[in-house]
């Protein structure tokens, strides 16, 4: 099933990977390196999912998850980090994002399999596992 996926990272060696493997499968993809303009297209474009750094430059991770959650029919988000920013990841996923990738990707399945699981987290919620229950410790 081809989807429309949008990727919000100032990586562009992330935004080349990801895009050559999405576009490989038959899906279509916009891309951002800007916090303010992947909103604002975000909005016009409707993407079924939303791949999205948790570290952008001038907006905080709560502001862009809002604002890509406002968005009907609501996309899932995927989180986009770095492994060293376990943390901020972690908190970003608390706030409302529906799965994390780290970078960088080793294989394709990766992004395909974090892309599944972030649809099936937006679209059955309850299913998703409560951050309290989560079985890592982190402290801020």
């Amino acid at each position: 099933m081809s989807m429309k996926i949008m990727i919000v990272d100032p990586d562009w060696y992330f935004l080349s990977q990801a895009r050559g493997i999405l576009e490989d499968c038959g899906h279509q993809v916009a891309q951002q390196s800007d916090p303010a303009e992947a909103m604002e297209r975000a909005a016009q474009w409707r993407p079924d999912v939303i791949l999205a750094n948790v570290e952008l430059p001038e907006v905080s991770d709560g502001e862009l998850l809002g604002q890509f959650a406002a968005i009907r029919p609501r996309p899932a988000i995927l989180l986009v980090s770095a492994l060293d920013r376990f943390d901020k990841a972690w908190h970003a996923w608390q706030r409302g994002g529906d799965e994390v990738l780290f970078k960088p990707i080793l294989h394709p399945s990766e992004l395909h399999v974090a892309i599944r699981v972030a649809r099936e987290n937006a679209l059955c919620p309850e299913k998703r596992p409560a951050a309290d229950r989560f079985p890592l410790a982190i402290s801020a």
